[in-house]
């Protein structure tokens, strides 16, 4: 049996929905990566703003277990300003060398969803097998339900995870 595992970052609480409701459907384990300093208010904005231009990485916290003990983990994470959002970029630069296999599922408000997707798959030296991109208004309005089966399904379907991938495909 595959272990599948969870990992996301959310500032404002869309991507914890995303990925709370992911465990819900797939049973598999969440963990969550954590800001060191909090990013509320404006002065949270002008940090997330610089932090994704400049492709900073601050200090994050992160107690999860090691990745290495999946096999596959569905990261979740918001784009900002068309990139991977920086706490998530850290976590990736100190533990994607663990992943053995992964998805990729980006929240956005906009678009920019594929190329945060590249900079993830740069990050750890490999293509993701999934890439789904929600848009912020449906997982907060609870209209994701559908790309998240679909992706659980895919996943599960999915025994030999230390294949290369044979197609990404797009969900929602």
């Amino acid at each position: 049996m595959n272990r599948i595992g969870i990992v996301y970052y959310s500032r404002s609480g869309t991507g914890r929905a995303a990925a709370e409701r992911l465990a819900e459907i797939s049973h598999w384990p969440v963990y969550e990566i954590r800001d060191r300093h909090p990013r509320t208010g404006l002065g949270g904005d002008m940090r997330c703003m610089m932090d994704a231009l400049a492709r900073r990485s601050p200090d994050i916290q992160y107690e999860g277990p090691s990745l290495g003990g999946f096999d596959h983990v569905v990261l979740i994470t918001p784009v900002w300003l068309r990139s991977v959002a920086a706490p998530m970029r850290t976590f990736l630069q100190r533990h994607g060398s663990e992943i053995a296999s992964y998805s990729v599922a980006c929240v956005l408000s906009g678009y920019g969803g594929l190329r945060a997707v590249d900079d993830i798959a740069t990050i750890i030296g490999a293509k993701p097998r999934f890439i789904l991109l929600l848009k912020q208004y449906d997982v907060i309005a609870e209209e994701s339900d559908d790309a998240l089966y679909k992706l659980t399904e895919q996943l599960k379907a999915g025994t030999a995870f230390d294949e290369a991938p044979a197609e990404i495909s797009t969900i929602g």
